[in-house]
């Protein structure tokens, strides 16, 4: 992951004739770039008409790759000095590299006719220019011109490259013996990735126009599924040397471009036309591509390499591991640019990832190469990031020391770098040790989104609310600096030099900034930012959660509830979802709405002793009897004691549901347990009254009685028993007992007027 960085060079077209200019050119040969714009800048203004002063300037700027700047300058110093060879040369050098070939062209050629001929002017944009014209005129099959428009456009072509080739003869620049065209091939190594094959290579289709791979010792159908999509499959022993397969993949190639590819790798759709229309421009030797790492669902890292390349003499691939093409461009001194184009990589998933064991096969030819060249700040960069992403936070933060306090920079991993330092460290528990390590990294001047975004993280876990508001407003701002989000902030953009995880100026950040609002108790905007997120990401988990418990915050239960059960509809997050909705209506004790979400939560866990209460608990305040006694049932499977009050409560919602036989168990099993709970007593005697037992619901009610006998209802209950028997003077006093300990018992008193009358109806 990342790439070395690889300064490219920016030639000097004046001849530094005004001595007064000596030592500023001499600042730019050396890479000072700023020091030496500021010194043009303040010789332009007592000399607003000196060309090699303004041709000193723009290179500065394109030196710090400010090219909107120097472009503007290139305008203000042409209108300056319209005569000016070196200005229309430098002008010319511009388009070429911002691809306006067309206007660079009549230039070109007003300059060669007037005799300029500056050797570095005749190497990067006449010879350039011309093989811009090769490639168009091998194109014709992809412009949509009418047969008798692309004649004429090809003679026009062959007349304008056979113009400039006139003139690099007369001024005996050599023509490169090179491929010059648009034919690309796919490039490929492979072992054992027939599941993942035809889809990558189904992803090139109708871009690419030859494909070699170059298989490793597949056990698998992957050289058949190659064969089929029309490859050339060339089989080699595995030598734990990436770069030595891809190499042997080059040598069998025949395009003019080179793509690089993995199995586990697809072209975006979106992607397909800026590859054809880079290869049109041979004027770069490569271009980076946007790596889209997916890591899980909905989650991007993004990454830029060199995946697309000329196939140029010289060109190999280095590295037995995070094998690089870059060194030996560098080399010829070409040119990179940066195509708007993306390739999805799915091989972090972590499926992929357990069956490959990618991390042990990687830390092994890490050090292999560490062994060779100990020195190498990528490969320790390399070995840092494999230990993070294994989870080993001691052994990466011992390698960020060895590689962050030397980087410069500029190099694509450096956020990544030091991000992975403060996290290893957080994830140790170190957050004031991972702090100081942040602002270590801002003060040498290491601008980037991902180190201000995990500040904010770290700001937030320590609650410092508002300094986590401040650190997500400088991520952004760091992000629009570097060309990954549009200038109004809102917007992504293919092609920045950014590496890390997208996220952080998308869903993380409203979600970060939404939480360090909430910590402020500043809801209302909180709820505008989870809001947004709603809804543009509706089915992800986080902002499910992070919205649901909002909403529930402020109140608004309902709506909670609905967001909650969205989340439910993941697999991965219902136990989640159920908890949060089970709490919901818990909190303010709604134990009808809350009963089906807890007893769903109380079944996935069944060795949580909290829920299989809470379980009980709601199931009896609702008055769910069936819910109580299946809460009951479940809880004895599971081995939980169940005590005698237990077995009562079990018993009473049996005898809610007049299943009193099985009541009346429950309600023996109680009397075993504690024989002196007249309630067990009592409990029995009801299930027996109503199973017609009235004889043993008598001596039920008596032992209950015996145990407390100033229970009203118990006497009321028992002088029923003797009632429904025709015992009535033991009913008489039964019920002027409950009377006497409770005179408001108003059933009693009925009761014992409809004694007394039958007692003197038997009388009569």
């Amino acid at each position: 992951m990342g790439t070395p960085v690889y300064r490219q060079e920016v030639p000097i077209f004046a001849e530094k004739s005004d001595p007064t200019l000596q030592p500023a050119f001499e600042q730019l040969e050396r890479g000072e770039s700023e020091a030496a714009f500021e010194a043009f800048q303040k010789f332009l203004e007592a000399h607003p008409h000196h060309p090699d002063a303004y041709e000193g300037a723009i290179v500065a700027l394109l030196q710090q790759t400010r090219w909107s700047e120097a472009e503007e300058l290139t305008q203000r110093a042409r209108h300056a000095c319209p005569q000016s060879p070196v200005l229309i040369a430098r002008q010319t050098w511009n388009w070429i590299y911002l691809t306006r070939e067309s206007e660079a062209y009549p230039l070109v050629v007003e300059l060669l006719e007037k005799g300029f001929c500056h050797p570095d002017w005749l190497r990067e944009v006449v010879l350039p220019l011309r093989n811009v014209l090769i490639c168009r005129l091998s194109d014709l099959r992809r412009t949509p011109y009418p047969k008798h428009v692309r004649t004429q456009y090809r003679k026009t072509l062959q007349t304008s490259i056979r113009t400039l080739e006139h003139w690099l003869q007369q001024h005996q620049f050599p023509i490169p013996d090179e491929p010059v065209g648009t034919k690309i091939t796919l490039s490929m190594i492979a072992r054992d990735e027939a599941e993942l094959l035809a889809e990558c290579l189904k992803s090139v289709q109708g871009v690419v126009d030859e494909i070699v791979l170059v298989d490793t010792g597949s056990t698998d159908a992957t050289p058949q599924i190659a064969k089929r999509f029309g490859a050339k499959v060339i089989h080699a022993e595995w030598q734990n040397d990436f770069a030595a397969a891809r190499n042997l993949a080059l040598e069998h190639a025949t395009g003019d471009w080179i793509l690089v590819l993995d199995a586990d790798e697809r072209l975006k759709p979106e992607s397909r036309q800026a590859i054809l229309n880079a290869v049109r421009h041979p004027q770069f030797a490569a271009f980076h591509l946007e790596i889209v790492n997916e890591f899980g669902e909905g989650e991007y890292f993004i990454h830029r390499l060199v995946r697309l390349f000329r196939r140029l003499p010289g060109i190999r691939w280095e590295g037995a591991i995070h094998e690089q093409i870059v060194p030996s461009i560098a080399r010829l001194k070409g040119r990179i640019a940066t195509v708007e184009a993306q390739i999805l990589h799915l091989g972090y998933r972590e499926p992929l990832m357990r069956r490959r064991k990618k991390i042990e096969r990687n830390l092994a030819i890490i050090q292999q190469e560490l062994e060779r060249n100990p020195n190498d700040l990528f490969h320790k960069f390399n070995m840092m990031h494999t230990y993070f992403v294994a989870g080993n936070y001691e052994q990466a933060i011992y390698w960020a020391e060895q590689v962050c306090p030397y980087l410069r920079g500029d190099e694509d991993y450096a956020g990544q770098s030091w991000c992975d330092w403060m996290i290893a460290l957080a994830r140790l528990g170190c957050l004031e040790q991972a702090l100081q390590v942040g602002a270590d990294a801002l003060a040498r001047g290491i601008d980037d989104p991902l180190v201000h975004y995990t500040l904010a993280q770290l700001y937030y876990q320590l609650g410092y609310y508002q300094k986590t508001l401040e650190a997500l407003e400088a991520t952004r701002e760091s992000a629009t600096r570097i060309g990954l989000l549009t200038p109004d902030g809102e917007t992504l953009r293919v092609g920045s030099r950014f590496t890390g995880d997208i996220g952080i100026v998308g869903h993380k950040w409203w979600a970060l900034y939404a939480r360090a609002l909430r910590g402020l108790g500043r809801l209302e905007e909180a709820r505008m930012c989870l809001s947004r997120l709603h809804q543009e990401r509706p089915d992800d988990p986080v902002v499910l959660i992070e919205y649901g418990q909002l909403l529930q915050e402020l109140g608004e239960r309902e709506q909670a509830e609905q967001v909650f059960l969205q989340l439910a509809a993941h697999r991965a997050y219902e136990l989640t979802a159920h908890q949060l909705l089970a709490r919901l209506w818990w909190e303010v004790k709604n134990y009808q709405r809350a009963l089906p979400y807890i007893r769903a939560v109380a079944i996935a866990l069944p060795e949580s002793p909290e829920w299989q209460e809470m379980w009980l608990h709601a199931a009896q305040e609702a008055c769910q009897w069936r819910r109580v006694v299946e809460a009951y049932t479940f809880r004895e499977q599971h081995g939980y004691p169940i005590t005698a009050q237990m077995h009562i409560n079990w018993g009473r919602a049996l005898w809610q549901l007049r299943e009193y036989g099985s009541a009346l168990e429950h309600f023996r099993q109680a009397i075993e347990l504690d024989p002196s709970d007249p309630n067990a007593f009592l409990n029995a005697g009801d299930a027996l009254y109503q199973l017609g037992a009235y004889a043993e619901a008598a001596e039920a009610y008596a032992a209950g009685i015996e145990r407390d006998p100033t229970n009203a209802q118990a006497w009321f209950t028992l002088g029923n028993c003797y009632f429904r028997m025709g015992v009535y003077d033991a009913a008489r006093i039964a019920y002027e007992r409950a009377l006497a300990l409770d005179p408001n018992h108003e059933r009693a008193r009925h009761n014992l007027e409809l004694t007394d009358e039958c007692i003197r109806n038997t009388a009569a």
